[in-house]
């Protein structure tokens, strides 16, 4: 109610002089001082969460077209100035206290000990499926079923993103879910995938068979309402001998698509040419190969990450300038565990599987063994939801630390930095937001 008070108030003062005299289109009296500099002197409210009107107050111009106002490296949705003050809405942050500055034209100026402390709200439920009800049935979603959601991605739909779920481990099957339209759809029955490698258009994605003998890639287009197509394209098990889970595009690339199998074999796959070329990394390489690897790529970071789980470590990989690619320790490889703080110093992590990264950058990784889902910001490591160690099937609508996860498997993220957890045994899809 405070928010809604103080968008209201706000929006009162600047329209009119009096309850007696409101007009619809009102005419904003400018106060700006074109014999001054600009300036930004403070902040109202100092705190609150996404969506919260504010109003920031100083020196800044005549026309809002030409004014951002940034919350850290955030721009703001701006509504309304009158020169002296612009009002907006707070757009979605880290917690914690933010810088702001404000940019009119050509002039920028950072306010002087003017910070928003923003208060993040959490929350993580059931999007699909049930606990312990192992099945496969379309339908809603709440009477939707799988038996295993094992991999997990998100794709561009109408108004909103939609989840492209996989059952691999004992089953083949890949389903359409949406929110939006409240259905969950079948898509394919035909083989074990691991994680969709979804294009830059995000209407695209690709699946290959992660455990065959040689591995076939098929494309899905939203454009063809998601058919299964066999891309005619096939990796050789002589050239990747592991099992191949996830592959990967980098950004303003929709020709390339990049796999990693659990060996540590890398590849270059030439969609319109139909071929593949294999890539050799250099550097410190994993030395244990079991059946499992995740690798995602970071537009924030320009690289790829991949999880290996024997090695209870997140690594980087990279294109030198010449032409080479390295490998290196990126994350944990401090033995099984769930110490949190510095990502190489102190960082544990108990069997890490499925990764997504948000548009800031920041990296979360599920923890399948331990059941929790970290968060790497930077060189720091967080637990965000679940508890270390805790398994069980237990859901949580306010805080996701006090929910529980049985065997979680995958991790993806929409395109406002929404979480989809594919749950595993919990046999569910859970939406993580952050906000």
């Amino acid at each position: 109610m405070k928010k809604v008070f103080v968008f209201l108030s706000v929006a009162l003062l600047l329209a009119c002089e009096s309850k007696e005299d409101i007009e619809l289109y009102p005419k904003v009296i400018n106060t700006y001082d074109a014999s001054k500099s600009v300036s930004l002197t403070s902040i109202d409210p100092p705190y609150g969460g996404i969506n919260t009107p504010f109003i920031v107050n100083g020196n800044f111009g005549d026309s809002l077209s030409q004014m951002k106002v940034y919350f850290g490296k955030k721009p703001a949705v701006l509504v309304r100035t009158n020169g002296s003050s612009i009002l907006g809405l707070v757009p979605k942050l880290n917690a914690g206290k933010q810088q702001i500055s404000v940019v009119c034209g050509k002039d920028s100026v950072v306010g002087e000990n003017v910070l928003f402390k923003y208060e993040q709200t959490k929350s993580l439920k059931t999007l699909a499926g049930s606990f312990g009800d192992e099945k496969n049935q379309d339908g809603d979603l709440n009477s939707a079923r799988f038996k295993e959601v094992s991999n997990i991605a998100t794709v561009k739909g109408n108004n909103s993103d939609n989840v492209i779920a996989v059952e691999s481990w004992w089953n083949s099957r890949v389903s359409l879910v949406s929110p939006e339209d409240n259905q969950v759809v079948t898509l394919s029955t035909s083989h074990c995938f691991g994680t969709p490698a979804v294009d830059n258009t995000r209407e695209k994605f690709y699946l290959v068979q992660h455990w065959a003998d040689d591995r076939t890639i098929y494309s899905y287009s939203r454009k063809e309402n998601y058919a299964e197509k066999n891309t005619n394209i096939t990796i050789s098990k002589n050239d990747m001998p592991g099992q191949i889970w996830s592959g990967a595009f980098r950004e303003n690339d929709n020709d390339h698509l990049y796999y990693l199998d659990t060996n540590c074999n890398f590849c270059e796959v030439d969609l319109p040419n139909l071929t593949y070329r294999m890539i050799k990394l250099e550097g410190d390489k994993p030395f244990d190969f079991r059946d499992r690897c995740q690798m995602i790529y970071s537009k924030f970071h320009h690289c790829f990450f991949a999880s290996f789980y024997q090695m209870a470590g997140i690594y980087k990989i990279y294109e030198n300038q010449d032409g080479t690619w390295h490998i290196e320790k990126y994350a944990g490889f401090n033995g099984n565990g769930s110490n949190t703080g510095h990502r190489l110093k102190d960082a544990q992590f108990i069997e890490p599987y499925g990764m997504t990264v948000t548009s800031d950058g920041d990296i979360y990784v599920v923890n399948r063994a331990g059941s929790f889902i970290n968060k790497i910001s930077g060189d720091q490591v967080e637990i965000v939801a679940g508890s270390p160690g805790q398994s069980g099937q237990v859901n949580s609508d306010t805080e996701p630390l006090d929910a529980r996860f049985n065997s979680p498997q995958d991790i993806a993220v929409d395109s406002e930095d929404n979480f989809y957890i594919a749950g595993g045994w919990d046999r569910t899809i859970r939406k993580l937001s952050i906000e």
